[in-house]
Parts: structure tokens; C-alpha cells; sequence
């Protein structure tokens, strides 16, 4: 059984091409994917997200929009997001993958509550960039706080 999946892997890793994804589309992926846990992404989210990645890189309306687009196919083909939040951990200092987290809760907040899901994701990826439950709990209490 083990040697029969194990050669379904390895023929599925070679049917499919490696995609280079860049830290705009792996953090967009993340955003969107949060944005999404609740199965209903709201149009608040939405902006939200948006507002977010024109903010931080500097992106026009379309080129965020575009961005956006491919972040909904991404996520789509995505096998796991420990592809993306490599990426993040590879270009991230501790207090940039914080701050990320941060961006997270902001997304989920966006439509007025935070769903189960929402949370939950948000700690999967805090753990997948190593960071620790007080950084979770203390950038989620920044964002639900006024």
C-alpha cells in the first residue's frame, strides 16, 4: 500500500511543474485563504484585502485586483499552505511574521466577527511561521480591542 502511494506521489510530482510563487502571491494566497475559512467571503473582507496588498506594495487598484485574482486560482491549486508561509519565513523577521498575523486577524474582522474557521487558520499559519500562542493571542486581541 505504502510503495502504491508513494509512486502516485512521485508521478503526480512530475505530471506537475514547479510554480515559482513570489511573496506578494504567497502572502495574497494566506489573505484570501483566511477571508475564505467561513466558506462566505464578504465583501468587506474582500476590500480589505485589497486596501492591504495595495498598502504594502505599493499596487495600483488593477494591479491589486490582478493579485487577487491569482491568489483565488493559487489557493485553488494549492496542496497545503506550508508552501506559503515558507516563503514568508524565508523573507519575514519574527516581528514582520507578527505583524503579518496581525494583517490575518484585520481580514477576518473586516465583516464585524471573527468566525471559528477564521480562527483556526489564523493559528495554523501563526504555528507554520513559528511564532508563539501569546504573539496569536496578543495580535488578536490588538485587532478585537479598540
Amino acid at each position: 500500500m505504502f510503495d502504491t502511494l508513494k509512486q502516485l506521489f512521485s508521478q503526480l510530482q512530475q505530471s506537475q511543474p514547479e510554480q515559482s510563487i513570489d511573496l506578494e502571491l504567497a502572502m495574497a494566497i494566506l489573505l484570501f485563504e483566511v477571508a475564505n475559512a467561513d466558506d462566505n467571503i464578504d465583501i468587506n473582507e474582500e476590500n480589505s484585502i485589497a486596501k492591504m496588498l495595495k498598502k504594502s506594495f505599493s499596487l495600483t487598484q488593477y494591479q491589486a485586483d490582478e493579485l487577487l485574482l491569482k491568489a483565488k486560482k493559487g489557493r485553488d491549486d494549492a496542496i497545503s499552505m506550508q508552501q506559503f508561509t515558507s516563503i514568508l519565513l524565508d523573507a519575514f523577521d519574527r516581528p514582520q511574521r507578527i505583524s503579518f498575523i496581525r494583517t490575518l486577524w484585520q481580514v477576518a474582522y473586516a465583516d464585524g466577527k471573527v468566525d471559528v474557521h477564521e480562527e483556526h487558520l489564523i493559528r495554523k499559519i501563526s504555528e507554520l511561521l513559528y511564532l508563539n500562542h501569546s504573539d496569536y493571542i496578543k495580535t488578536k486581541l490588538s485587532v478585537l480591542e479598540p
